[in-house]
């Protein structure tokens, strides 16, 4: 198959090239300063051109601080752009994968959010943004596959788009990362997305699925146990919390992902925290990367 990716230079656009590319002939998407998916008609002229069998959407603004101070670039980024690829999409008749996130629900209690629960209010502009671009997707392409993605870790992405990286950089630089330890969620590997879309992507069984290796960690956890893991002192973490931090866009204190048809539907169990996190470092290190 022909399989084109926006974000192709992210954390997870990039992984999807790296994983799929050895069975499909993958297409990125050119960067923003090459191609603006902002553009209605330059972004239908290159998807009409480059006609892949399926678009996997990953470009969005990922900060919600930004989100949240900047609105209008919001939903520029998020929603627009979603809305001028989906519109290709469906002119194409392609498959649609698209990366949502744990943000379109409220984390308003305890226990992890599933396939079957409704999305419904957002606590921040970020999350409102994903959650109208997933209403784009289900209302125009029944082709498609609406992944809700956690905080994710990876091999990928570089310094400047992956947190691992930069909070190594970081602290080889003599400085100190403050990081919420009150923000619990779950946690996926982008090499478990990629992979799982791989299997998905061989059947007719659209819809929404949840993704998450299993466990749950705070944010300033995960990279205490990433610096740990590489033989770094975790202490270059500061444990701060969401009030304590002031950050502009509101934060949950516990939001988590469980799938209920993962593994019924396509056979797919992920793997344990610990083990992708693992997996991930010696990836880095496979690659030179650390």
């Amino acid at each position: 198959m022909k399989i084109a990716v926006t974000g192709a230079q992210g954390l997870l656009g990039e992984e999807f090239i790296r994983t799929l590319g050895t069975e499909h002939t993958m297409l990125p998407l050119p960067s923003h300063r090459e191609l603006d998916l902002v553009d209605f008609h330059a972004t239908r002229k290159w998807l009409l051109d480059a006609h892949p069998d399926v678009i996997i959407h990953t470009a969005a603004n990922r900060d919600p601080d930004p989100c949240e101070k900047d609105p209008d670039l919001a939903w520029t980024s998020n929603t627009l752009v979603t809305y001028n690829v989906v519109n290709a999409a469906r002119e194409l008749n392609a498959v649609f994968v698209h990366a949502s996130s744990d943000s379109v629900f409220p984390g308003d209690r305890d226990e992890p959010y599933h396939e079957f629960d409704e999305a419904i209010n957002p606590p921040n502009i970020y999350g409102q943004t994903k959650l109208a671009s997933e209403k784009l997707v289900l209302q125009y392409l029944p082709k498609h596959f609406n992944l809700r993605l956690p905080l994710l870790i990876g091999r990928t992405g570089g310094p400047t788009r992956n947190n691992l990286l930069k909070v190594r950089h970081t602290a080889m630089s003599g400085q100190k990362v403050v990081a919420a330890g009150d923000a619990v969620s779950t946690v996926c590997s982008v090499r478990d997305v990629a992979r799982s879309v791989a299997i998905m992507l061989k059947t007719p069984f659209y819809g929404t699925y949840h993704f998450a290796n299993a466990g749950e960690i705070s944010r300033a956890g995960i990279l205490q146990a990433f610096l740990k893991a590489i033989g770094m002192d975790p202490d270059w973490v500061t444990v701060s919390s969401i009030s304590e931090m002031k950050k502009p866009a509101k934060r949950n204190h516990h939001i988590c992902l469980t799938s209920k048809l993962l593994q019924p539907v396509f056979g797919i169990t992920l793997q344990p925290l610990q083990s992708a996190l693992d997996e991930v470092v010696a990836d880095m290190k496979a690659d030179g990367t650390i």
